[in-house]
């Protein structure tokens, strides 16, 4: 019987092979085919693309909450294929913007790059909040990183390389600019300063850079199956809640049982109400976690790569100042009931003997460092599909760890910000000296038109 069975079924495989080759061959195919045709796309946007430095004034008295306002106007940019056309044959997908924080030996820039058409908008938005700051058009300073890692030993120097991923699920937020302010100016607290602080400790031929790549998702994306069920089970107090405690659990309470508690409706009598309820009733720590995934959830989203890097001749490298210093500047973000930040060790640069897979430490490493330059110079996302990561992996760095987070504009604006007043800029930044201001309302531009064409 078994063998007569067995006997049908490769039956039934020898007559719908084709089937099944297709349902196997479509969805890779329709990969690789996005794949390919995004990667020319991306090309032939690269030189469209424009660097603006962020000359800061002496103070900023404005708090992170202008630049959210600066990061919803940037999201409103938003593009999208609109037909078969723009998708399958043109490649076209989101654009991303990036924001960086660079220390050229101690001397921190700020800097943002989009695409050209954009200028007018993002500089209309940044002028709108932040009206003392200079946007400042700038040939891109990633020429002066080497291009990949053999151009970097050769120069004489060495480097590290990581990212920032968030620890759990995206719906839960980090601390963001509201945890840090306060009602009395002497208890704010700009959570820039940290940042500040520690690159301004490179020495003068090193850098160390923070790049935010980032990506615009569809306003609705919170209306998701997977976040509607996300706050469904947070609602119900989480998986671990949806066993029913034990009786002996409610006798055990200390002081003995709990009261039999009861309740009255009209015209009934009074019906027990079981102390197993109580069990159910939320803490207010987690009403509190339920708002913030709630109030996360309803804001404009990106998709975040967050990458640091650090540059340093051999002589001077030390990865630790960069690894502990640097990425720990992001636990200030950390609320552990919420969100935090952790290094994305699989794409780190720092690899060891007695890490897996335990052989061949120092090629690893430096496929590793060269598949981060790479990302960096090219301010690149990580692939979402699994043929795209299969495709552009190599024996020793397999390109499947590297991912992005999930922030929303108020967390975004908490990290990456023209810094406020709080901070000590001084030594540090480059400043705009002298206020722009409108022309006088008497100068002969508001003249008659034959005064206007003498002039032009």
């Amino acid at each position: 019987m078994p063998d007569v069975v067995l006997g049908y079924i490769a039956d039934f495989f020898a007559l719908s092979w084709w089937l099944w080759l297709f349902v196997i061959l479509v969805p890779a195919t329709k990969s690789v085919w996005l794949f390919w045709r995004g990667t020319l796309f991306s090309k032939s946007i690269e030189y469209r693309m424009m660097v603006m430095e962020l000359v800061m004034p002496r103070e900023i008295h404005r708090s992170p909450r202008a630049m959210e306002q600066v990061l919803m106007v940037i999201h409103s940019l938003r593009n999208i294929p609109n037909d078969l056309r723009e998708k399958w044959w043109d490649g076209e997908f989101t654009r991303t913007f990036t924001m960086e924080m660079v220390s050229f030996g101690g001397e921190i820039r700020f800097f943002i790059r989009f695409h050209f058409r954009h200028r007018p908008l993002v500089e209309a938005a940044f002028y709108s909040y932040y009206p003392d700051v200079e946007l400042k058009e700038i040939d891109d300073y990633i020429d002066q990183l080497p291009e990949g890692v053999d151009e970097m030993y050769r120069q004489g120097y060495d480097m590290w390389g990581s990212e920032m991923v968030l620890a759990r699920e995206d719906a839960y937020p980090i601390r963001s600019y509201l945890d840090f302010e306060s009602p009395d100016e002497e208890k704010q607290y700009d959570p820039l300063s940290v940042f500040i602080e520690v690159m301004a400790k490179a020495k003068k031929e090193e850098i160390v850079a923070v790049q935010l790549v980032s990506r615009p998702k569809d306003p609705k994306w919170h209306e998701a199956k997977k976040w509607k069920d996300f706050v469904n089970r947070l609602r119900e107090r989480g998986d671990e809640q949806k066993k029913k405690p034990s009786a002996s659990t409610v006798a055990d309470f200390p002081g003995g049982p709990l009261p039999a508690l009861s309740v009255k409706g009209a015209g009934e009598e009074d019906a027990p109400l079981k102390p197993l309820m109580l069990s159910f009733m939320r803490t207010p720590g987690e009403t509190d976690v339920l708002k913030a995934v709630e109030s996360n959830l309803s804001k404009p989203a990106f998709d975040v790569a967050i990458r640091i890097l650090y540059f340093s001749p051999k002589a001077l490298f030390y990865d630790s100042y960069a690894r502990r210093g640097v990425a720990g500047s992001f636990n200030q973000y950390a609320a552990m009931d919420l969100n935090y930040f952790i290094q994305n060790v699989r794409v780190g640069t720092r690899t060891r003997l007695w890490a897996k897979p335990y052989i061949f430490a120092k090629t690893r490493g430096d496929y590793r460092k060269e598949s981060i330059i790479k990302q960096y110079r090219g301010r690149s996302m990580p692939f979402g599909d699994f043929l795209p990561k299969l495709i552009t992996s190599t024996p020793f760095r397999l390109n499947f760890a590297s991912r992005t987070s999930v922030l929303n504009a108020q967390s975004l604006a908490t990290i990456f910000h023209p810094p406020t007043f709080q901070v000590l800029t001084a030594p540090h930044m480059r400043r705009v000296e002298s206020k722009r201001t409108g022309a006088p309302a008497g100068m002969g531009i508001y003249g008659e038109e034959e005064e206007i064409d003498r002039f032009q």
